[in-house]
């Protein structure tokens, strides 16, 4: 069996959350995600904030981004939990949207081989508790059997 990357423990991260990311933290609790974008020229405007950096608008929609696919990642090693564990493996990607132009959002891929990730794979949400919050993270979709 090979080594799969591991799942961080959010647990005592605090989210920092302001009035323009609330509606994105809102649905992650429901596990869904949802980016913003203009009402005005349909730019995306990722992070979250309170006028479109194309057109300045303070109007707003919160829509779903559709399909993922790693844009980049790395593979970074990790000590065991203790002197005699085999070495584990953190994986930090950055994910695009197809439905998304311009977005990139950091996370992490867990559960996947490092041998398996590759730049364009696609991915699937899954979700972690973090202290006050849901975190999107993402795993990837059909990989192949182990």
């Amino acid at each position: 069996m090979s080594t799969r990357s591991i799942t961080p423990d959010l647990s005592a991260f605090e989210v920092p959350m302001d009035v323009w990311s609330e509606p994105y933290w809102h649905t992650a609790a429901e596990h869904r995600l949802v980016l913003p974008r203009c009402g005005a020229c349909n730019t995306f405007r990722w992070p979250a904030g309170p006028f479109c950096p194309e057109c300045r608008s303070q109007e707003v929609e919160w829509v779903a981004p559709g399909q993922g696919r790693i844009y980049s990642f790395t593979i970074l090693p990790v000590a065991g939990p203790d002197k005699d564990a085999p070495p584990q493996v953190r994986i930090p990607a950055l994910v695009t949207f197809e439905g998304a132009p311009g977005v990139r959002l950091v996370s992490a891929l867990i559960d996947a081989a490092p041998e398996e990730v590759k730049i364009d794979a696609l991915v699937e949400m899954d979700w972690l508790p973090a202290a006050n919050a849901t975190v999107p993270v993402f795993r990837l979709q059909n990989p192949p059997p182990v």
